[in-house]
């Protein structure tokens, strides 16, 4: 019988930083590397508090007027502008014609990023010609507060006149067409607040230290150098490195890592849409915090979600959606101890619902809680020509919980779902367990486990949560039968199981899964 319960660095920069005036002429290859002081002397000020300075700075000029901004001596105007030069004094200056030779493949990124059609092979090649016009210029500039006087003085006197964010974009980043060149000591919050709707981030190279985005605007992109050589650090002291109602969003190509409730959050009742997740990296996120609150994705209210190509080591959760519409797709992701979940859908509905080939390990714990269920479909429905899929996923190892599996479907009810194809190897104490709900299919997995304490069944069918029918399970002659080699904490083979009132009985459950001795741990291998 089961019982189901419901549960601050020095950074190696690929450029020579030098000032103007001491700019020497010399030969500069990509394979020079120098270190620089990262990020530079901010008296302690952390990218948020630079950011909030600024803010109160810009608050501050609603009393003053372009002639008194003249007016103002230097000592006048530095005291005044102090949280601008600050902030500014962390920027790397890309010259003009650096800028023109961007603008091409970032435009490229840009239109491949809205179509949801970026490749690795099409960053990589663009993102070499991006690296390559930024080191070819041989020298860049990032200057002293001193020299920004005027230009602060001429932003200021704009502002006040026609309170133009976009324009402070301009001034504050490298900015060239639609993108933004965000260099190692540029500001994220800021980019994000005075950057117009649909610009392209394009992250560079190097460890972006404290930094956090809140209320992204519609269609911001951001995209990394790539997620080995790109990487938002939170210094486990910011909570979040996205936070926000998010439409026409995306990020790709960058590691987001020791932030501490989560990677990226989209939560607003108005509705969050078409958000693309692509070739990321999440790791050290939540830790000390519960994995049903927080973790590396969470959204709510979502609907055309896409995570494909990414990578969670040691997070609180992985992956949770909640009272989300699809289509929503997690494709083709490995994760190495996803906390408490790798994957749940809390009340998902609708088509386009693919939670396929991915690929999950646990060999410690992170977070506060337990792994409970590697993947956990919850209150959720499908339509009945377009059922959710749980497909072609693989898992390895458990964290000892007495009521976790591999996969539970229709987790308190649901309708419409199907696991085909999954590989499970010591995956917890159920292989894949199905709750309760209406049109739920199983075929063509393959569980094995050997005997541990908590270990139970590899299969099961039960009402939990009624109403409950057609629970689907072919049989040997269909071609699509699942496969088990289960052995029970009392070192029994334990195959498969029904209450009886899902549609099969506990005799017809049994004879449809084929009780294979000769599986073993070597079938981790078996996916393609």
């Amino acid at each position: 019988m089961i019982r189901r319960w419901y549960m601050p660095v020095l950074l190696i920069l690929p450029f020579l930083i030098v000032a103007c005036d001491n700019y020497e002429p010399g030969i500069f290859t990509e394979d020079e590397r120098i270190v620089a002081d990262f990020p530079p002397n901010t008296e302690g000020l952390s990218p948020s508090d630079l950011f909030n300075g600024l803010v109160v700075l810009f608050d501050d000029l609603e009393n003053l007027s372009a002639e008194e901004i003249e007016n103002l001596d230097s000592d006048q105007l530095w005291e005044l502008s102090e949280p601008l030069l600050k902030l500014w004094k962390n920027t790397i200056d890309l010259p003009d014609i650096t800028l023109n030779a961007l603008r091409e493949p970032l435009g490229e990124l840009y239109e491949r990023s809205r179509s949801w059609e970026l490749t690795r092979e099409n960053h990589a090649e663009l993102s070499r010609e991006i690296k390559l016009a930024i080191t070819s210029n041989r020298f860049l500039i990032r200057q002293e507060m001193e020299q920004r006087l005027d230009e602060v003085r001429s932003l200021l006197q704009n502002w006040v006149q026609n309170e133009s964010k976009e324009a402070v974009c301009s001034e504050l980043f490298n900015r060239t067409g639609d993108a933004v060149v965000l260099m190692p000591g540029d500001n994220f919050e800021a980019a994000g607040f005075f950057c117009p709707e649909n610009t392209l981030f394009y992250i560079y190279e190097g460890i972006h230290s404290g930094q956090s985005v809140t209320s992204p605007k519609e269609g911001m992109h951001w995209i990394g150098a790539g997620s080995e050589s790109t990487i938002m650090d939170g210094n486990n002291t910011e909570e979040h490195a996205f936070l926000g109602r998010m439409i026409y969003n995306s990020y790709h190509f960058f590691q987001i890592r020791n932030y501490v409730w989560f990677g990226i959050n989209s939560i607003d009742r108005q509705g969050n849409s078409y958000v693309e997740i692509s070739n990321m990296a999440f790791s050290l996120i939540g830790d000390g915090w519960n994995g049903e609150e927080y973790g590396a994705v969470k959204t709510e209210w979502m609907t055309h979600f896409l995570l494909r190509d990414s990578s969670f080591e040691n997070v609180t959760s992985a992956v949770r959606l909640v009272n989300s519409v699809g289509p929503l797709r997690v494709i083709n992701n490995e994760a190495l101890n996803p906390g408490r979940n790798f994957f749940q859908c809390d009340k998902c509905f609708g088509g386009g619902i693919q939670i396929n080939r991915n690929s999950l390990q646990h060999t410690e714990k992170f977070g506060t809680d337990v792994l409970e269920d590697y993947i956990s479909i919850f209150q959720s429905e499908g339509e009945e020509d377009d059922w959710i899929q749980v497909n072609y996923n693989r898992a390895r190892g458990h964290g000892g919980s007495l009521s976790g599996s591999f996969m539970i479907l229709a987790d308190a009810g649901g309708k419409y779902q199907e696991a085909i194809g999954n590989v499970g190897v010591n995956p917890g104490q159920v292989g894949i367990g199905v709750a309760s709900g209406e049109f739920i299919r199983v075929e063509g997995n393959i569980m094995y486990s050997e005997s541990w304490s908590g270990s139970n069944v590899a299969y099961y069918s039960a009402d939990f949560d009624p109403p409950c029918n057609n629970h689907i399970f072919p049989g040997p002659g269909s071609g699509a039968a699942n496969l088990a080699n289960w052995t029970s904490a009392a070192g029994q083979s334990n195959r498969a199981w029904s209450n009886g009132n899902c549609g099969i009985t506990n005799l017809a459950l049994r004879d449809s899964i084929i009780d294979s001795p000769s599986i073993g741990p070597e079938i981790w291998d078996s996916l393609p």
